[in-house]
């Protein structure tokens, strides 16, 4: 039984959706597996342009395998499995196709991980996000440490790992860690939504923004990306027709080659 399914919607929207029911979705190795082989696949597709990240379970992810962690007391082993699991989230934090993640019940860990890595989290009213990886004598993994400060800052951040917070939709959404929150029979739908509108933008342009983004520490890094960036916009393809679009007073559309 294939763990990770995928879906292809028109105008390259494209929805991967774990299924992992005997583990609840653990980011064990052979889920992790099979999302780092479809995701890498998928990411390098020219026709993907927007990528959902979904769960055909009642739970996003339950986060890592507990049941296998009597075998990590080897530091060699316990090494071995991080590299494993950094493949992925380094090729999600890489990729610049933009990603949702869908979120109903539990995304807890590295469940929690997951989500983040992704640029829009849609998050049902009454899913938790759970950060508690003190409660198993834990440090966050999953690039946590990064992604969170960025999305709550750095201060709010803190106080969520170290007191091993857990936050519901509502509460998520107020804080910035849920982008849209809804009733938990809405979430595929807006994360459909989202995805439309993510797959009508010029894909170079929205690429290269979130590249732009990773720079974002500095005004100095970012203006010196934005040299080197801007003038491949200005030569392609996407700008002739923006700005055609813009003279023409229409809605531009952008690689109308893909369905």
């Amino acid at each position: 039984m294939k763990l990770v399914q995928v879906e292809r919607h028109p105008r390259g929207i494209v929805r991967v959706v774990m299924n992992h029911p005997k583990a609840r979705n653990a980011m064990g190795e052979a889920l992790r597996g099979e999302l780092l082989a479809t995701l890498s696949e998928l990411l390098t597709e020219r026709g993907t342009r927007v990528v959902i990240i979904a769960s055909a379970l009642k739970n996003f992810s339950v986060g890592g395998d507990l049941s296998r962690m009597d075998e990590l007391t080897d530091p060699k082993a316990g090494r071995q499995r991080l590299l494993s699991a950094h493949a992925l989230a380094r090729l999600l934090l890489a990729t610049e196709k933009p990603l949702i993640a869908e979120v109903r019940g539990h995304a807890v860990g590295a469940g929690a991980g997951l989500a983040l890595t992704c640029d829009t989290i849609v998050m049902g009213d009454t899913a938790n996000i759970g950060l508690a990886f003190f409660r198993v004598g834990l440090v966050p993994d999953f690039a946590i440490a990064h992604t969170l400060p960025r999305r709550l800052g750095l201060a709010q951040a803190r106080q969520a790992l170290l007191y091993a917070r857990s936050y519901r939709g509502t509460q998520a959404g107020e804080i910035g860690l849920a982008d849209d929150v809804v009733p938990d029979a809405d979430v595929a739908a807006r994360a459909m939504e989202r995805a439309q509108e993510l797959a009508a933008q010029p894909s170079l342009a929205l690429g290269l923004t979130k590249r732009m983004l990773e720079r974002a520490d500095t005004a100095a890094a970012v203006l010196d990306f934005e040299a080197t960036a801007q003038p491949v916009c200005f030569a392609s393809e996407d700008f002739t027709e923006g700005l055609a679009a813009f003279r023409e007073k229409r809605l531009p559309l952008f690689d109308p080659d893909i369905e």
